[in-house]
C-alpha cells in the first residue's frame, strides 16, 4: 500500500487540530441559553467549559505513555469516535447532566488530537521548519476556539443551542473518512504499564483547582480549601513522576533551561487568549445587550488577526529567532486587554472589539514561537514528554483562566448589583474587573517574554 505524503497526514491531524480548538469554545454563545432552559447559573453552566478542559487535561497528560503504547492510526480512530459519540449525547441531552457527560466523552476524544498532531510534526518536520509547521498547528488550534463563537452565535439565534453539536459531529465524520485513507505508519507500539494513580492525582489536582479559582472570589473559605487540595494533589503528582522509573509523563524537560520559561510563557498566553473567547461572548450579551449573532461578527476580525499573526510569527521565529517576537506579542496583548476595560467600563462598545483585536493578535504572535523555542531545544529522546508538557500548559491554562475570571467576573458584578447598580452596568464593571487581572498577569508575561528572549539571543 502507497505511504500516504507528509502534507496529506498533517492536513487531516491540522484539521483535527482545529475541531479540538472548536469544541473548546463550543458552548460559548449557547451559555445564556442553556442557562435558561435548565434553570442554572453562570458558575454551574462554565463547567461545560472547564469541565472539558479538565477531561482534556487528564488526556493530554497521558499521551506520552498513549503515543507509545498504541499506533498512531489506533489513537487517530478511538479519538474520532469518542468525539462523534459526544457530539451526538449534547445533541439530544435532555439535562444539564447528561449535557456535562456528553461534553466529557467529546472531551477524551478531541483531547488526544492536539498533542497527536505535535508529535507527528516533531518526529516527521526537520527542526529548522518546525517554527512554520508548529505555527500553521497552532493557527489551526487557535482558529478553532475563535471561529466557534462566530459560527455557533448565528447558530443559536436561530437554530437554538442544541445545534452547535451538529458541526463537531459532522467534522469528525468527515475527518474520520479522510484518516482512514492517509493515517497510516508511526512507531511501533511499545509495551508499558500505566500509572492510573498519576492520572487520577491530575484529574483531582486540576479539578480542585478549578474549583478553588471559580470560588474564591464568592466563597473565600471554599476557595482556599480547594486551592490547597490542588496544590497537594499536583505537588504528589510531580514527585511521583520523579521517583517512578517509567512515569507518565516525564519531568526531565523541565529541567532544560530553555523549556520551562516557554511552558510558563504558553500558559500566560493561553490564558489570556481564552479569558477573551470565554468573557467576550458573556460581556457582548449581558452587558451590551447584543444578539449571540451579533456578538459572533464582532470576533471575525480578532479571529483573522490571530490567525494570520501565528503563521507569521512562525515564519518570523524560523528566520530570526525569539528576538523580539515573544515580548512584541504579549505587550500588544496587554495593551489591547487595557483597551477593553476602558471601553467596558466607559460604556463604548465599539472599544471592546478593538481591544480584543489586539489582544488576539498578541497572543497569535506568541504561541507557537514559544511552543517551539522550548521544543527544537530538546533531545529527540524526550520529544514526546515535551509535547505532552506543552499541551498540559495549553490544557491548564484553558481550565485555569474561564475559572479565575468568570470567578472575579461573578464576585464583582454581584457585589455591584447589591449596591443598586443595573445590571447591564453591573455585568459591565465586573467583566473589566476580570480583564484586569488578565492584564496584570499577561504583563508579568511580558516582563518573562524580554528575559527569554534576550538570553536565547545572546546564546545564539
Amino acid at each position: 500500500m502507497r505511504t500516504p505524503s507528509l502534507k496529506a497526514l498533517l492536513a487531516v491531524f491540522y484539521g483535527c487540530g482545529f475541531l479540538a480548538g472548536f469544541n473548546e469554545n463550543l458552548v460559548n454563545m449557547a451559555l445564556v441559553s442553556i442557562m435558561g432552559d435548565f434553570a442554572v447559573d453562570a458558575v454551574t453552566a462554565q463547567w461545560l467549559v472547564t469541565g472539558y478542559m479538565i477531561a482534556v487535561t487528564v488526556v493530554v497528560t497521558c499521551m506520552a505513555y498513549l503515543y507509545r503504547r498504541l499506533t498512531m492510526r489506533a489513537l487517530f480512530f478511538a479519538a474520532a469516535g469518542l468525539s462523534i459519540a459526544g457530539s451526538l449525547g449534547g445533541l439530544v441531552a435532555p439535562n444539564f447532566a447528561l449535557l456535562l457527560v456528553a461534553r466529557l466523552v467529546q472531551a477524551v476524544g478531541t483531547g488526544v488530537f492536539i498533542p497527536l498532531m505535535m508529535n507527528v510534526i516533531v518526529d516527521r518536520v526537520p527542526h529548522e521548519n518546525m517554527g512554520t509547521y508548529l505555527a500553521i498547528g497552532s493557527a489551526m488550534i487557535t482558529i478553532g476556539p475563535a471561529t466557534a463563537p462566530i459560527v455557533t452565535g448565528f447558530m443559536v439565534s436561530d437554530l437554538g443551542w442544541r445545534s452547535v453539536f451538529a458541526v463537531p459531529l459532522a467534522a469528525a465524520v468527515l475527518l474520520a473518512v479522510a484518516g482512514a485513507f492517509v493515517v497510516r505508519g508511526g512507531r511501533e507500539p511499545v509495551r508499558g504499564g500505566f500509572d492510573a494513580p498519576s492520572a487520577l492525582l491530575v484529574a483531582s489536582g486540576v479539578t480542585l483547582l478549578s474549583v478553588g479559582l471559580s470560588d474564591v472570589a464568592l466563597h473565600p473559605a471554599v476557595g482556599a480549601a480547594a486551592l490547597a487540595g490542588a496544590a497537594f494533589a499536583l505537588g504528589w503528582f510531580a514527585r511521583r513522576q520523579v521517583r517512578l522509573p517509567r512515569p507518565l509523563v516525564s519531568l526531565e524537560p523541565v529541567r532544560q533551561p530553555a523549556f520551562w520559561p516557554a511552558a510558563v510563557l504558553v500558559m500566560i498566553t493561553m490564558m489570556t487568549y481564552f479569558s477573551l473567547s470565554v468573557m467576550a461572548p458573556l460581556y457582548f450579551e449581558e452587558a451590551a445587550g447584543l444578539a449571540a449573532s451579533t456578538a459572533g461578527v464582532l470576533m471575525v476580525a480578532p479571529v483573522l488577526a490571530n490567525a494570520t499573526a501565528s503563521v507569521l510569527s512562525g515564519r518570523v521565529l524560523d528566520r530570526r529567532g525569539e528576538w523580539p517576537v515573544l515580548p512584541a506579542g504579549l505587550g500588544v496583548a496587554t495593551a489591547g486587554l487595557l483597551v477593553t476595560i476602558g471601553g467596558a467600563l466607559a460604556g463604548v462598545v465599539a472599544a471592546a472589539p478593538a481591544g480584543m483585536f489586539f489582544g488576539y493578535l498578541g497572543t497569535g504572535m506568541v504561541l507557537s514561537p514559544a511552543q517551539t523555542a522550548g521544543l527544537r531545544r530538546l533531545p529527540d529522546e524526550l520529544d514526546a514528554h515535551g509535547v505532552t508538557l506543552m499541551s498540559m500548559a495549553v490544557q491548564l491554562s484553558a481550565c485555569l483562566g474561564p475559572a479565575l475570571y468568570i470567578g472575579v467576573m461573578s464576585a464583582a458584578a454581584t457585589g455591584i448589583a447589591a449596591a443598586g447598580t443595573p445590571a447591564a452596568q453591573a455585568s459591565a464593571e465586573g467583566f473589566a474587573a476580570a480583564m484586569a487581572v488578565a492584564a496584570a498577569i499577561a504583563l508579568t508575561g511580558t516582563a518573562l517574554a524580554l528575559a527569554y528572549a534576550r538570553t536565547l539571543r545572546k546564546a545564539a
